[in-house]
């Protein structure tokens, strides 16, 4: 199991303002992936899920155009991580990409 953490406080801030956004199914869904499984391959757990790599990120299109871009920590095999680094719509996921995949 992963733990969820931010990358700062407005990588915090913008993922709970998204959860208000979101129905109850989406949030379960949304959390079930990012600490069961969160790769974006079918290998790394029981179902297939919509995670996709977008430079050294991965990318959980949640719903429209809302995303969460986050990275993979695996400090050992006991302890492992998500590090959400944006939560957001598409445009401001381009603009986060190309600010920070320099």
């Amino acid at each position: 199991m992963y733990e969820i953490r931010f990358k700062g406080s407005k990588a915090k801030k913008d993922f709970k303002k998204l959860l208000l956004k979101l129905s109850p199914q989406v949030k379960k869904r949304l959390k079930e992936t990012l600490e069961n499984n969160p790769h974006p391959t079918a290998s790394f757990g029981e179902s297939l899920n919509k995670v996709e790599r977008k430079g050294i990120l991965f990318c959980y299109p949640v719903r429209g155009g809302d995303r969460v871009l986050y990275d993979i920590v695996e400090v050992h095999k006991k302890k492992q991580i998500v590090l959400i680094h944006f939560s957001g719509n598409h445009d401001g996921e381009v603009r986060y990409l190309e600010k920070h995949s320099k």
